[in-house]
């Protein structure tokens, strides 16, 4: 006989059980910009969840740290530009060559600058263009290279809310980063809609205001990047700055299967910031 109750709780059982399996199990994951912030949270969430890591980054220093809580069958490192070709054509062949195959590629590596359109200068349109953008197209391209024959593959770009709408800080624009902010987006739907035929997905995640080192360079002292990001924390509904392990989550549920019927969607985490734009 039918039974509803008996059918909810084999559901339930089946979910718990769903739950105990790691997520991403032997799973190969290519990240950039890993030894810091998003990159950083992104790679060690990853790695509770069984997947194996491939990771990028200019600093040495920091990507060597990251890199030791982990087993040396579970990392690769390669410390390089992320907006060279050959930087991104060595570390995701050698993934491919070690573990046989490419699975997920997280495009988070990324710098920031304020400078007005009128003040900016060839040079630091090229440089932004090419770590913020240029570097996703080429990780992408070579990720693609091992997705397209395996017919699956997520790649999962880090985009901005910068990319739906204007900023500035202290007076001065941020134009041209949420220019870049907003190609990744675009890339992001331009990818699922070619490969999502041969089962590869492509999304964007629009983080809002983040406590990491992307804007470093830009004040004198800890102290004061903490309170610019409190302030920028006041600006959310929730009434706080995100965590990176927020944004690890959710690169974690769009690497994962849990995640299967989602493709070209922009993923923003942003505390609320933009119900308020």
């Amino acid at each position: 006989m039918f039974s509803p109750q008996s059918t909810v709780w084999t559901r339930v059982n089946t979910f718990r059980k769903a739950e105990s399996i790691m997520r991403l199990q032997d799973k190969v994951c290519v990240i950039t910009g890993a030894a810091s912030g998003i990159g950083r949270a992104t790679a060690e969430r990853f790695a509770t969840e069984g997947a194996r890591l491939a990771l990028n980054d200019i600093n040495e220093v920091g990507l060597t740290e990251v890199a030791k809580q982990f087993s040396p069958e579970q990392v690769i490192t390669r410390v390089g530009d992320v907006s060279l070709a050959a930087t991104a054509d060595t570390l995701v062949g050698e993934a491919a060559r070690r573990w046989g195959s490419v699975d997920v590629l997280v495009n988070n590596a990324g710098i920031f600058l304020f400078r007005d359109p009128t003040d900016l200068t060839e040079e630091e349109w090229d440089h932004l263009m090419n770590t913020n953008l240029k570097s996703m197209w080429l990780w992408s391209r070579a990720a693609l290279r091992y997705m397209i024959p395996q017919r699956r593959g997520s790649i999962i770009m880090l985009a901005s809310m910068s990319a739906f709408c204007g900023q500035e800080i202290d007076g001065v624009s941020s134009f041209l980063y949420n220019i870049t902010k907003a190609g990744a987006l675009q890339m992001a739907r331009s990818f699922a809609t070619r490969y999502g035929p041969l089962g590869i997905r492509a999304n964007a995640i629009c983080p809002g205001h983040f406590r990491t080192n992307i804007i470093r360079h830009l004040y004198p002292t800890e102290e004061a990047i903490d309170q610019i990001f409190v302030d920028l924390g006041k600006t959310a509904p929730l009434g706080r700055p995100g965590r990176p392990e927020e944004v690890a989550n959710a690169a974690l549920f769009l690497a994962s299967d849990e995640s299967s019927y989602v493709t070209g969607h922009p993923l923003v985490v942003d505390g609320g910031v933009l119900v308020w734009q």
